[in-house]
């Protein structure tokens, strides 16, 4: 009966240890805002924030559907959209920064917004598809383009500058694809640059690197967040048609490597420690 229970034991813990080897975890170390998508991390309109403080806003009936991980929302593109809320302090360390979600849509032709803030006239950030709204005004279209914008204020107010980028991704054939957006700026007062990397699938697929004069920063947003459309003088427009999960925010850029290891990872997430180990050995000990 020892021998047993011995057996037993080790067929368990070589599962545990197994199936934590096949598996990542996600990187918590510089993470400032989680939202699953999953059900239970939904009340009524408002979307938690399972690892901050920033709860969202549901508008519209995006569909709760199986997700990449758990549950995932269905976005229609008409009038779909989260509000993310202006994110705190975020605004203010975007210059060093991550952004990251798992997207799943087939539009390749209509103008869709993954994530935008646009204030009066600055800070700009955003994620578009298939279309950009410039700096300046003006308006790109791109069919089968994804557009990454950024842009910081000079100190005294008296301007804004950025940069926006387009890059040609093959995200459009319905499958599950991993989009991480990471910002490292350089800032002094006498100017600057600002570098950028997107990863696709957990491979980097493009980098830039804009430089800038004059004293400039990033300041926390005056607008909220949205996800899955844009709002500019109070209309909401380019509606994301397709799937969007597991979003999270860094304030820091993630390495390669981490990247890699979110990618990778298939695990719900759990606030509890994960001290499974220590739980069994005590319970199999009575």
């Amino acid at each position: 009966m020892k021998n047993l229970i011995i057996i037993l034991t080790l067929t368990i813990l070589f599962s545990i240890f197994t199936y934590n080897t096949t598996s990542a975890e996600i990187v918590t170390d510089g993470l400032v805002s989680y939202w699953t998508f999953d059900k239970n991390d939904m009340i009524n309109r408002t979307l938690k924030d399972v690892w901050g403080e920033n709860n969202a806003t549901i508008h519209g009936n995006p569909k709760s559907v199986q997700g990449k991980v758990g549950e995932a929302f269905k976005f229609d593109g008409v009038n779909d959209y989260i509000d993310l809320t202006t994110l705190g302090d975020f605004g203010d360390q975007l210059g060093k920064s991550t952004f990251e979600a798992w997207i799943k849509t087939t539009n390749k032709k209509d103008w869709m917004t993954l994530v935008n803030t646009n204030g009066h006239k600055c800070p700009n950030w955003s994620i578009h598809i298939n279309g950009d709204v410039k700096l300046n005004g003006g308006v790109d279209r791109g069919e089968g383009m994804v557009y990454f914008s950024t842009s910081l204020r000079r100190v005294d107010g008296r301007g804004c500058g950025g940069a926006t980028r387009g890059s040609s991704m093959n995200i459009f054939d319905g499958e599950w694809h991993h989009l991480v957006y990471t910002l490292n700026y350089v800032i002094k007062p006498t100017g600057g640059s600002g570098g950028r990397i997107v990863y696709l699938d957990g491979i980097k697929r493009s980098t830039g690197t804009h430089g800038f004069g004059g004293n400039r920063a990033f300041f926390p947003f005056t607008a909220p967040v949205h996800l899955g459309a844009r709002k500019t003088n109070g209309v909401t427009s380019s509606f994301f048609e397709g799937y969007i999960d597991e979003v999270r925010l860094y304030n820091r850029p993630l390495t390669a490597d981490q990247v890699q290891q979110n990618y990778e990872s298939r695990d719900p997430f759990n606030v509890e420690p994960k001290g499974k180990l220590a739980t069994l050995w005590g319970k199999l000990k009575r």
